[in-house]
């Protein structure tokens, strides 16, 4: 019995599912932007003071080192201490992005214990867990959040400005407050520590 031929071609599938993989990082930061974007703001609020806060925000901060523009942060040797609040018990999640000539680890407070090198950050953030995840989303135009109060900045500011060239932020399909136009270039393969 003769086996049909459908015309099966394996390196034009393989191409197709390598295609289909390096574009799926672009659509699930899409799938992202359009969710946080459509969600009403009550329902972001009541997922940030739930638990799955915790495994999100370690999610964000995981990925903060693979979208950091490697050729735009040679030179770069900087911390950045993030003060992420809005928990349901009141305290804050405390997360360090430390960015050394072209290379990103970020580290988070476990235990009630202080993140290593956190004292010593150039810059402090500090903003709501929903106003991160707007952020990150491409649903928020930092500066206009920084001018409104959302956002606040100690330290250096000049390191808040050179973050936008440093990194990629994925974008929310074209209709978030932020434009993604965003460059593509290589990822930094930490991710994050404990500390």
């Amino acid at each position: 019995m003769a086996v049909p031929d459908f015309n099966f071609d394996p390196q034009r599938a393989f191409e197709q599912v390598r295609r289909i993989a390096a574009e799926a990082p672009a659509h699930l930061a899409e799938g992202f932007g359009r969710v946080v974007r459509d969600v009403p703001p009550e329902r972001l609020e009541q997922v940030m003071r739930s638990p799955a806060r915790k495994p999100l925000l370690d999610g964000i901060f995981w990925q903060m080192p693979k979208q950091l523009a490697s050729e735009q942060s040679i030179g770069v040797t900087t911390a950045i201490r993030w003060d992420i609040t809005g928990r349901a018990d009141g305290e804050t999640d405390t997360y360090l992005l430390q960015v050394d000539n072209g290379r990103a680890r970020t580290s988070k407070q476990t235990d009630g214990q202080p993140v290593a090198g956190a004292a010593g950050a150039n810059l402090t953030i500090t903003m709501d867990g929903v106003e991160l995840l707007r952020l990150v989303s491409g649903n928020l135009d930092p500066m206009q959040a920084y001018f409104k109060g959302r956002i606040q900045l100690a330290g250096d500011i000049m390191v808040a400005a050179k973050m936008a060239q440093m990194f990629r932020m994925p974008g929310a399909g074209g209709s978030g407050e932020t434009p993604p136009d965003a460059p593509n270039g290589p990822s930094a393969p930490n991710g994050p520590t404990t500390g």
